[in-house]
């Protein structure tokens, strides 16, 4: 398990092999924001990594083209949270991660 941090809620995620960020939010009963659902279509779960860019995972051809189509430009300090796997600590910036309703 590898730890991520996300600010600004200073939420704590330990995130397992192969799982992507966006997944360890939603099991710990976290909404990360999203329309198509973690699908890697929208670009709405694009998180800024302030810390431990060498600790993410390949980017797929997939998340490559969603951040050309929806940011303009690939820079590997902007991921797509439903594709983000992690082999080390992360520190990243996504606004709009909450609780889930009942939790």
């Amino acid at each position: 398990m590898e730890r991520v941090t996300v600010l600004p809620i200073d939420l704590a995620l330990e995130v397992a092999a192969g799982q992507t960020v966006m997944e360890s939010a939603h099991e710990r009963g976290y909404v990360w924001p999203t329309e198509c659902g973690g699908n890697a279509s929208c670009g709405l779960c694009v998180s800024i990594i302030r810390e431990g860019v060498d600790h993410c995972g390949v980017m797929s051809d997939e998340e490559r083209d969603t951040l050309q189509r929806t940011m303009g430009a690939v820079d590997p300090s902007r991921r797509l949270a439903c594709r983000l796997t992690v082999t080390g600590p992360v520190t990243l910036t996504k606004r709009g991660v909450r609780p889930a309703e009942g939790h």
